[in-house]
């Protein structure tokens, strides 16, 4: 670290509304996490819901590992690791240059969190196309669509924050 490096806190210390965002933005994401995303019924006796985590779970149990693994990186472990990431980016200090760094492939990166709400939109047209499956998405995939959009947004404020204090427009 260089001797010009700060955090994004002791710039901004007025901005007690960055670390509140990311805790909800964390908290929705958790929720998300083991909340159902699909509901999926198959004629009218087997009804099964799926969370990112059941789902991931059931995936490596089918022996679908290639799958799982997609689905848990980019669902699981990348939204967690990101706002983590927000997290440390706001409070330890780093210089301007490997700040605008991270912040830049946490935006490249986290375009790949909104996977799964595409991956249900697929199954739930797939289903509604005919056959005795019916799927319905749940309250899960649009809690998780609203902490990956919250975060993608939390990261173009930080990045926003960053060049103000690198003296940027």
């Amino acid at each position: 670290m260089s001797h010009d490096a700060t955090s994004l806190w002791q710039k901004n210390p007025h901005r007690w509304d960055v670390p509140l965002c990311l805790l909800g933005c964390l908290a929705l994401l958790i929720i998300a996490q083991v909340t159902p995303v699909l509901s999926i019924k198959k004629f009218v006796f087997w009804k099964d819901d799926y969370s990112l985590f059941s789902g991931t779970l059931g995936l490596l149990r089918d022996k679908h590992y290639g799958l799982a693994l997609l689905i848990f990186f980019f669902s699981i472990l990348f939204p967690f690791g990101k706002v983590v990431t927000l997290f440390v980016l706001w409070f330890v200090k780093f210089s301007n240059r490997r700040r605008m760094r991270l912040l830049f492939w946490l935006e490249v990166l986290g375009r790949w969190s909104m996977l799964d709400v595409f991956v249900v939109a697929i199954i739930v047209v797939i289903a509604k196309s005919g056959g005795a499956l019916e799927a319905r998405p749940q309250i899960g995939i649009y809690l998780f669509a609203s902490a990956v959009l919250a975060s993608l947004l939390l990261t173009y404020q930080l990045r926003a924050l960053a060049r103000r204090a690198a003296g940027k427009s």
